[in-house]
């Protein structure tokens, strides 16, 4: 397992404490998932990311690493240039746009992409930005709920009341994509949602490997029991009890004081 396990403290008496683990399952052979936190105590912002990677070995890892390493560097490079909604909507823009090129360069990889998730906070402000299935969810002291919509074929026809949930939930094209970084288009458009983390609450980023079969009971009964480190291990765990079917990657960020 590759974990990832980081601390921020800021003036004013405001912390929040963020945890990664990434795991390639008991399918998989590798891991196209990845993963970023990191921090800036100087400018006051933090930053978490979640990627899952689309096209097979040597394509679908290469395009969630160009996603992180684009997304992280443009923040990084832009942050206080541009007001946080033009600064997500910029970063995944220009990381679609660079899988894309490097498809281009590279026919072996044409059709890798990546889903992303990722959350952006200032203090307690937060931006969530996704494009794909990969989830956000808050978790306080009452549920584990979805702060993000799938951007799949399914989930278009549920929010047009086209189908139920119950039938999306066994929909035999539940697991296709209808945005996403790359993928031999730039439409990495994503949605953005702003919104505050009270003291005690969690923000869960995860791919799809631990949505699809941990349901959001388990999530929310493991993360408000443990430590953020030990909850991103024991979700690990609780996706494996089950299978493991497909790559596993779940960043916890949880406001302290």
């Amino acid at each position: 397992m590759y974990k990832l396990f980081r601390r921020s403290l800021y003036p004013g008496n405001f912390e929040v404490h963020m945890a990664g683990a990434c795991d390639p399952g008991l399918a998989r052979e590798h891991n196209e998932d990845a993963i970023s936190l990191q921090e800036d105590d100087s400018r006051g912002y933090y930053l978490a990311i979640v990627c899952d990677g689309m096209g097979g070995h040597n394509a679908g890892e290469v395009a969630s690493a160009i996603a992180v390493e684009t997304i992280s560097a443009y923040v990084d490079g832009n942050f206080r240039k541009q007001n946080p909604r033009e600064l997500l909507y910029h970063a995944f823009t220009l990381a679609s746009q660079r899988i894309t090129e490097h498809t281009q360069k590279n026919p072996d990889t044409e059709g890798m992409g990546c889903t992303a998730v990722m959350v952006m906070g200032v203090r307690e402000k937060m931006w969530v930005a996704h494009s794909g299935d990969s989830r956000a969810y808050l978790v306080d002291k009452r549920a584990a709920t979805p702060i993000t919509l799938d951007h799949t074929m399914v989930q278009e026809l549920v929010s047009k009341g086209v189908i139920t949930k119950d039938q999306a939930a066994v929909h035999p094209y539940r697991g296709r994509i209808s945005r996403c970084l790359g993928h031999g288009k730039s439409r990495g458009v994503p949605d953005i949602n702003a919104g505050l983390i009270a003291v005690g609450d969690n923000i869960l980023l995860c791919s799809d490997g631990l949505s699809d079969v941990v349901p959001p009971e388990d999530l929310h009964a493991i993360i408000t029991q443990c430590t953020p480190e030990q909850a991103v291990r024991e979700l690990v765990q609780a996706a494996n009890d089950q299978g493991g079917p497909d790559n596993i990657s779940a960043v916890l960020l949880r406001r302290l004081l």
